[in-house]
């Protein structure tokens, strides 16, 4: 069996690497006897090259859309590496024993054509800045009652909403608060996102072109950016 001093990609071990013939591009193939993966060093196409989806998902959080990306990264404008993202809800926080108070409010965007809306809900921590959880779907009852579904293991003091009429009806009125006074950061938090996140701007010709794209960028980049900052 060849050897070699190449490093496994994956599980970085160069002691169990040795070489597996050649690859459909004419690059030579490695194969590592630990994990028990194949890679390759050169790739022809430059979406298989090693850190180039790390820096796909870095430009979708910070703005770009799929032409932006595949300009400045040389690569194919059907590129599937988001497909693979697996954005997580969370179940619990370092203060879970702390009353939380949650502004809750729903942001409007929509895939493919303006008529199928897709709304994201979600509870916003003000005190910690932070999102607690979030759903999407239609802006129907049954969108928030999913949402309260992920907010159960925590304890909320207070909810504070608009006066949509879905939040009367479910929220219990002696947690429950109207006043736009209260809402002000959580508005303003829809703000940051759509600046962020261009599938969320209301006038921009980015836009996702299917439900599942859109949930796992959003979903992701409110993993990365609020839900690992309450773990860590």
């Amino acid at each position: 069996m060849p050897k070699t001093d190449v490093q496994c990609r994956f599980c970085k071990k160069p002691d169990f690497v040795y070489k597996h013939g050649i690859g459909s591009g004419g690059h030579p193939r490695f194969r590592c006897t630990d994990c028990k993966k194949t890679f390759q060093l050169d790739y022809t196409y430059t979406a298989h090259k090693e850190g180039i989806k790390e820096q796909v998902v870095k430009m979708a959080m910070n703005g770009s859309g799929v032409r932006d990306t595949s300009r400045v990264l040389g690569i194919g404008l059907n590129t599937q590496h988001f497909k693979k993202l697996k954005p997580k809800q969370i179940t619990h926080i370092p203060f879970n024993n702390i009353q939380l108070i949650c502004e809750v409010d729903e942001q409007w965007s929509f895939v493919g054509k303006k008529s199928n809306q897709r709304w994201l809900w979600y509870a916003w921590e003000p005190r910690f800045k932070r999102v607690i959880a979030y759903v999407f779907g239609r802006r129907t009852s049954a969108t928030l009652l999913k949402l309260l579904v992920l907010l159960k293991p925590f304890k909320v003091r207070f909810f504070c909403t608009d006066n949509f009429s879905p939040y009367e009806s479910y929220l219990p009125e002696s947690k429950h608060i109207t006043e736009k006074a209260y809402t002000q950061r959580i508005k303003r938090q829809n703000l940051t996102l759509r600046t962020r996140l261009k599938r969320l701007m209301r006038k921009t010709i980015c836009f996702s072109k299917s439900e599942e794209m859109h949930d796992k960028v959003i979903g992701t980049f409110i993993e990365r950016y609020y839900f690992n900052a309450l773990e860590s």
